[in-house]
């Protein structure tokens, strides 16, 4: 089969994204970040306690006694290869070594999914896209951290696959894994439904029941009721706004949007709910073209995104429909708009360092007072990341809406 190289376009918002997540792990590395190693440690010794019969949920990392673990019971079990290696260091070399290789699969996955529609990327590509999983702005702060959210990305990418090629209980499977880890994905279900996949539906039912079941067993009903009171309940209600957010704030998404123009805290949810529902609900009318069927899927990830007041920490759960949508629309207005979100959206910046750089400027003190002014209001009402979010979101919905057709499969690097 031909082998089909990516526009110079895509490979330049991939090489962007690349570029300003190396740029941001190397910052951290300079600056004696506490990024580096934190979500693995938090990990290693919950395992560690967890085989010493210790409270999973009430251990912290010496250093960091802010930070608990947050995953479900059964989900510990996946750490306990890095309690055995017997040091943080350790933990870590592994836990990078995991996400390395569930960055290769998620780009294999895609790598497959595009060949099936006649798209055989040649090696550089391939390269650019693996690359592009693990050090972009999306998936390098999970390197860095240690953390589990490339493997999320994995289950979505098998999930996504799956349905594409009609195999039900294997998506289902696939999403249910993901949320027990992280809970949120189990939105995923909504795409399974308007798929009309009843047995992904009860695959995903089946897998969920079992998670918490082992969990039940090996740990004990005590340590899930903690979890669910103390650490799952707790979590969210520390995410929530309780007046209008600070522009330090880093959860974000339309809770964030609608506390800051002041909507009462009742209304703030159904609100929310009404605000990704309505545009999803266009994206879910027609899914009778591949590119409409990956528009529903991004939209999905994008709308739970959205909702749930979360840290900019999970964009690595779009990349398997984003990729394609980029790959397959043709040149025009809806490919813009979907690029111009991509690129944003790679922007990860705090209120503090935008006005440490603003100061550095040396600009007249009014000007100066003014941007730092203008960066707060911005930041108050919502970051950089879910502006992309939000733009991405809308070019699905002009997906669904527009009669675009998906582009040939064939040897370019134009535009």
């Amino acid at each position: 089969m031909t082998e089909t190289s990516l526009r110079r376009s895509t490979r330049l918002l991939l090489g962007v994204g690349i570029l300003i997540g190396l740029q941001g792990s190397i910052a951290m590395l300079v600056s004696g970040s506490d990024q580096y190693l934190l979500a693995s440690d938090v990990y290693f010794h919950a395992a560690d306690t967890a085989l010493s019969g210790g409270d999973i949920y009430e251990v912290t990392p010496p250093g960091r006694e802010d930070y608990h673990y947050l995953y479900p019971p059964v989900v510990t079990l996946l750490f306990l290869p890095h309690a055995l290696l017997g040091s943080e260091l350790a933990a870590y070399a592994l836990q990078t070594l995991l996400n390395v290789g569930v960055g290769i699969a998620t780009a294999a996955v895609i790598w497959r999914a595009l060949a099936r529609r006649g798209i055989v990327l040649p090696r550089l590509d391939r390269i650019l896209l693996g690359v592009f999983v693990l050090c972009s702005s999306y998936g390098a702060i999970t390197v860095v951290n240690g953390q589990v959210t490339l493997w999320l990305g994995l289950a979505l990418a098998v999930g996504f696959d799956a349905l594409d090629r009609q195999r039900e209980t294997v998506a289902g499977v696939a999403f249910a894994l993901a949320a027990l880890v992280k809970v949120f994905p189990a939105a995923l279900g909504l795409l399974l439904l308007r798929f009309r996949a009843s047995r992904g539906v009860v695959a995903a039912v089946a897998t969920g029941l079992l998670g918490m079941l082992v969990g039940l067993v090996v740990f004990g009903p005590d340590v899930t009721v903690t979890y669910v009171e103390d650490v799952l309940l707790a979590r969210f209600e520390n995410e929530t706004f309780d007046g209008v957010p600070d522009p330090s704030d880093s959860p974000g998404g339309i809770h964030r949007q609608l506390a800051a123009l002041r909507v009462p805290s009742v209304l703030v949810t159904p609100l929310a709910l009404v605000a990704v529902a309505a545009p999803l609900a266009v994206v879910y009318r027609r899914l009778d073209t591949d590119l409409r069927r990956q528009a529903a899927a991004l939209a999905t990830v994008a709308a739970v995104l959205l909702f749930v007041p979360l840290q900019p920490l999970y964009f690595p759960l779009v990349v398997f429909p984003l990729v394609l949508l980029l790959v397959m629309l043709p040149s025009g207005p809806v490919r813009a708009i979907l690029a111009a979100g991509t690129l944003v959206s790679y922007f990860r910046t705090s209120y503090e360092q935008l006005v440490s750089d603003i100061e550095a400027i040396g600009l007249p003190s009014g000007i100066e007072s003014a941007l730092v002014d203008a960066t707060g209001a911005l930041l108050t009402f919502i970051l950089p990341a879910h502006i992309g979010l939000w733009v991405m979101f809308g070019a699905c919905v002009l997906v669904a809406l527009s009669s675009v057709e998906a582009r040939p499969a064939v040897r370019t690097t134009d535009d």
